[in-house]
């Protein structure tokens, strides 16, 4: 069978390639093996991750949101059956990749897709799903009339966010780095009550956070990074390279409330003193968001089910409608990757 493989060459950097002939996986009682229909390309590949649990090779999987027709069962199997349709995450330590011809998953790691629902659709909106409840449900708790803000709502990753949170009843405040963001939020049905152009200038998110509140912050912010400078030298550089906003922490712990919820994507996060006095005199507090944990741990498989047949019923019922680019083949996949910071829709391989 043909797959994708990312191989880290000498200068640490990754290069994608398609390998012909690859093996078959091996098969346990509970595997499930699956004909690739749809695969999502995720932004980047986690290689540090995967050195730091010791799971790192020259040689990584590429792809992890896959959806497909079950070809064959473990002998005990019980969730699904050969000719089912189903829609599955790739853990972070499998050594199979999911964009490829066929792909094999542990039974507790898929679902039944609906009928619905494509396949395209599906592989699409599992990864986002399953970040944004984790997020908003799992950490953030956030409830009917809650203000929660969530950086960079225009990305694949935020619009499933937004939609998440207004169909839960929070009211949302998003920000756009320019007005072509700005206009493509504002189109989004429901809308978020507020989009906040902040561009360079992370001074306005503060402001407006304030005032949509009455000076009170905000009860959730959800980020998708944080600028651990404060020079506007720093500040741009890294700017351009997320090719994102992302707001300083200082800016993200004057826009919470008294009681509030700050959810991180930061891995190497630092408070110092003051920002941790801060914190503790509003009793805030800060949680981690690593979506991958559901799969690399085995103590909360049921929930893990639970969210992603969450997932795809409100896909199923349009509450959530996933972002996502023209289909490519799997031919195209290799150049596909060096480019997906550049989209705001997810990129999906389709066969």
């Amino acid at each position: 069978m043909r797959s994708v493989y990312a191989v880290i060459d000498e200068d640490g950097a990754l290069k994608y390639h398609i390998e012909e002939n690859v093996d078959l996986p091996s098969m346990t009682h509970h595997s499930v093996m699956i004909q690739v229909r749809a695969c999502a390309l995720s932004p980047y590949v986690h290689t540090q991750i995967l050195q730091d649990v010791g799971l790192a090779h020259s040689r990584l999987p590429v792809g992890r949101e896959v959806s497909g027709i079950v070809t064959q069962v473990g002998s005990a199997v019980t969730s699904c059956k050969e000719g089912d349709e189903i829609v599955g995450v790739v853990p972070l330590d499998a050594p199979c990749s999911g964009c490829a011809d066929i792909c094999v998953l542990e039974e507790h790691n898929i679902v039944l897709k609906p009928d619905k629902v494509s396949f395209t659709e599906a592989a699409c909106a599992v990864s986002d799903g399953v970040k944004a409840y984790t997020g908003l449900h799992y950490l953030a708790r956030i409830c009917a009339g809650e203000i929660v803000i969530i950086i960079n709502g225009a990305d694949a990753t935020g619009t499933v966010m937004i939609q998440l949170a207004l169909h839960w009843g929070a009211k949302v405040l998003t920000t756009a780095s320019n007005e072509e963001e700005r206009t493509y939020l504002e189109g989004l049905r429901p809308s978020p009550s507020k989009v906040i152009v902040v561009g360079e200038k992370a001074s306005s998110l503060v402001k407006s956070c304030l005032e949509e509140t009455g000076g009170l912050g905000v009860d959730c912010i959800i980020d998708n990074g944080v600028n651990l400078f404060e020079s506007e030298e720093d500040q741009s550089l890294a700017l351009a390279v997320t090719s994102q906003y992302q707001p300083h922490k200082h800016e993200l712990l004057s826009c919470l409330g008294m009681g509030g919820r700050w959810v991180t994507c930061q891995p190497d996060l630092q408070l110092d003193p003051p920002d941790s006095s801060l914190l503790y005199l509003k009793g805030a507090s800060i949680s981690f968001l690593f979506t991958d944990v559901w799969t690399l741990a085995t103590s909360q498989q049921g929930r893990f089910l639970h969210i992603l047949k969450d997932v795809m019923e409100k896909v199923a019922n349009k509450t959530v409608r996933p972002c996502f680019e023209q289909p490519l083949s799997l031919e195209n996949v290799p150049d596909a990757y060096r480019r997906t910071t550049t989209h705001k829709g997810r990129l999906v391989m389709q066969i």
